[in-house]
């Protein structure tokens, strides 16, 4: 019989007459063959070569995300450096408005001037001390860092802005230029110089509207007010130059001429 078992078998007689009475077999299981080895190494072969290619293929995998990000790294790296050298290209302010001479005690001398900024292009810009220079030059007079910060009141602990709105332009000027030596420092302007026991040449910004923060936003509107000590004091047809450079962006360049009529205590449009 052909199967799983073989062809084994014995015959059975009869003790008595010696005839054979039947068969009885015996199918035993065939031997069991050892498997080839050589199968068995391809197997593990096969084994292996899965084991490397799922290696590399996680390797490859690690390697596309590294190469992926160092792309968009790159990339926002990139758009950054393009953004800040448009940025520091282009100045940020403009002049928003007419510009005023406020003359002084004296007929035919400027005291302080007054220039009206906005932002432009940007949402707002830094106006901060520490980051802000703005240069005047008067005639053949120049200084090369006028600029006092945003400008607040005197006598507030803590420091708190000055909003112009419903102010005149005297307040704000006497609240930045007052100061005595028999008062105490909080009390003393912005503008006022211990030292001198009278106030100094310098630059305040004031902002209407202000968030209270030490920036110029694209809601709010400045008035950059420079005001000159006695001696400094400008004369009529002086030419005046005010530089203004924020932080990391370009300057702007103010120029006008002080007008030729100028009485005692007036503001003037300047030209």
């Amino acid at each position: 019989m052909n199967g799983i078992f073989g062809k084994d078998f014995s015959e059975i007689f009869c003790p008595f007459t010696s005839n054979k009475i039947f068969y009885v077999h015996f199918f035993l299981p065939r031997k069991m063959t050892r498997k080839n080895p050589i199968r068995d190494k391809n197997g593990m072969v096969g084994l292996e070569a899965a084991i490397v290619l799922i290696a590399f293929v996680i390797v490859a995998a690690a390697f596309s995300f590294m190469v992926v990000n160092m792309g968009l790294y790159a990339t926002q790296r990139g758009r950054d450096v393009i953004k800040q050298g448009i940025q520091e290209a282009g100045c940020p302010l403009t002049v928003d408005g007419s510009i005023l001479v406020k003359a002084g005690n004296r007929s035919g001398r400027a005291k302080a001037f007054i220039i009206p900024l906005k932002t432009m292009g940007t949402k707002w810009v830094s106006m901060g001390r520490n980051g802000t220079v703005i240069s005047l030059r008067i005639g053949t007079k120049a200084w090369a860092n006028i600029y006092h910060g945003i400008a607040v009141f005197n006598g507030t602990e803590p420091k708190e802005q000055i909003d112009p709105t419903d102010l005149k332009y005297d307040n704000i000027i006497a609240n930045l230029t007052k100061g005595s030596p028999d008062e105490p420092a909080s009390w003393w302007g912005q503008l006022y110089s211990n030292e001198t026991g009278t106030y100094v040449t310098g630059a305040v910004l004031v902002i209407e509207n202000s968030n209270g923060d030490e920036a110029l936003h694209h809601y709010e509107k400045g008035f950059l007010l420079i005001i000159l000590d006695y001696d400094s004091e400008a004369s009529v047809r002086n030419e005046v130059s005010v530089e203004i450079r924020p932080e990391k962006s370009a300057p702007l360049t103010i120029e006008f001429t002080i007008p030729e009529a100028l009485p005692e205590g007036s503001y003037v449009t300047a030209g």
